[in-house]
């Protein structure tokens, strides 16, 4: 019965070429652009998406290792257009994401010099696989982002410097 549901589930085969995206869940793969990014985090870098984990590094007596407790684990997601071969395709995020910077210094202060705080982000100008439903808008199609995967980190800035020390660093 498991196989039959996954044979009926399976996703699309991956395209990158705009006339193969249809009405309904697609795989498409492209280059991230974005007018207006996210801000990381912990660094504070503009991104396409984010992934956060925070945790409180307990340390370990004589006999026992260090351990650690999670504190908050979330994903951040902003509007952009995939860069496919025959034009862009518009993705929107399910869920955007509402937390930032300050969030992760209000638990940083909460939690003291043990506390840890991670992220992982998709940059501007990144080859990624998009996982998601298109739907008619207007007389083009957006897709609602249900999964994003790195694919190739990104080459270039791609239009949107990747972060602040890039620039000050340019700037010089």
């Amino acid at each position: 019965m498991l196989r039959s549901v996954r044979n009926f589930i399976k996703d699309p085969e991956p395209t990158s070429r705009l006339e193969e995206v249809f009405p309904g869940l697609n795989v498409v793969e492209g280059i991230a652009r974005i007018a207006d990014p996210l801000r990381s985090p912990v660094r504070g870098q503009n991104c396409v998406a984010f992934s956060y984990r925070s945790f409180l590094l307990i340390p370990g007596g004589r006999s026992s290792p260090p351990a650690y407790h999670k504190i908050k684990e979330t994903e951040g997601y902003a509007p952009f257009s995939l860069e496919m071969e025959g034009g862009a395709l518009e993705v929107v995020p399910k869920k955007p994401g509402a937390f930032g910077h300050a969030d992760h210094q209000e638990l940083a202060r909460r939690y003291g010099k043990e506390f840890q705080g991670t992220e992982e982000v998709i940059l501007p100008g990144a080859r990624v696989r998009v996982r998601g439903k298109a739907r008619k808008a207007g007389d083009q199609l957006v897709l609602t982002l249900t999964q994003i995967t790195l694919i190739e980190k990104q080459a270039q800035a791609a239009g949107v410097v990747g972060d602040r020390k890039q620039r000050k660093k340019k700037s010089r």
